[in-house]
């Protein structure tokens, strides 16, 4: 019932912010700009999601071999494409981490290494967004003054996740045993989170060649991820500086992590109308930008929905 009652309110929200931008919005100026976009300057773009892909398959593959687990680069990057197959299927991103954990779990034979190994992936993702945004959001002004704290705010999280690292990676054990002894009450469910994913991060402490190997693959990821989105404003021809996108593209995704709608629908196109807004960019327009974003996302759930039936197909018991 609380699930239920979760994606109601998140397809309502994505529904009244799709409604309140298209009541301002002339829908003919968004279709016009989606037809007049350069086709082979976003062709372009959508393959360098497939850069992506590899670039998190070798963080990735550091992070396995830092738990004693051999993987191959191509079952990483088959896993991670049938990982986007659902996490568009389903109503958030945890489908596509959850299938990527049953496929560690497969070669690994522990659940803790999976779960670990998975969530780590994702958080050291999330670091290296956070980095970029918090120098970005340092250098422009315009942020700051459209976001008010906006650094104050980047400046915490990414305090708070050094933190996790240096506890996982580091000498941070007497922390964590600190956090298990207090008496939290109702809260206690907190102790027991952190004390099982612990448990399940206790092989990369000390690792800090894995640490710093797998930060450098997050932080070349980012800029792929920037460069991405810069070659979609040529290819809509909207004039918004290189260095200004090294501001929008990380506090936008940092924004879209908010759980609020359905996987970013509705709270995407607000959140380039409000950044390229800044900029000066046409209401339209920005829609546009975020409908072919969220386009080329569902072309890649296909594409990992078609490698999942053939792997499907490949590992189905023959006929004797």
């Amino acid at each position: 019932m609380k699930k239920v009652l979760v994606t109601t309110v998140k397809v309502l929200v994505s529904a009244g912010l799709i409604g309140w931008i298209l009541h301002q919005s002339d829908l003919h100026a968004i279709w016009r700009s989606i037809r007049e976009a350069n086709f082979l300057l976003l062709l372009a773009a959508f393959l360098l999601f497939y850069l992506g892909y590899l670039i998190i398959a070798m963080r990735q593959k550091s992070l396995l071999a830092a738990q004693d687990i051999e993987v191959k680069i191509p079952f990483l990057l088959q896993s991670f494409a049938i990982g986007m197959f659902f996490s568009n299927l389903l109503p958030s991103t945890i489908g596509g981490d959850a299938s990527r954990m049953y496929d560690v779990w497969r070669v690994a034979g522990s659940k803790s290494k999976a779960v670990s190994v998975i969530l780590m992936d994702r958080f050291l993702g999330m670091f290296a967004l956070v980095v970029f945004g918090f120098v970005a959001a340092i250098l422009s002004p315009e942020v700051q003054k459209a976001i008010p704290g906006i650094v104050l705010y980047m400046g915490l999280i990414l305090a708070a996740m050094l933190t996790v690292l240096w506890v996982v990676f580091g000498s941070g054990a007497a922390l964590v045993d600190w956090f298990l002894k207090l008496r939290l009450g109702p809260l206690s469910f907190a102790q027991r989170l952190a004390e099982k994913l612990y448990t399940g991060f206790i092989l990369f402490k000390g690792r800090g060649d894995v640490l710093i190997k797998a930060i450098l693959w997050s932080l070349v990821l980012q800029f792929n991820v920037i460069f991405h989105f810069v070659i979609m404003t040529y290819a809509l021809s909207l004039e918004i500086p290189i260095a200004a996108m090294f501001i929008i593209v990380p506090v936008a995704n940092i924004l879209m992590l908010i759980p609020i709608s359905i996987n970013g629908i509705g709270l995407r196109e607000a959140i380039f109308v409000f950044l390229f807004g800044i900029y000066g960019v046409a209401t339209e327009s920005s829609v546009a930008y975020a409908w072919i974003a969220l386009g080329m996302i569902l072309v890649q759930g296909v594409v990992g929905g078609l490698v999942f039936l053939m792997r499907r197909k490949i590992n189905a018991p023959q006929p004797t």
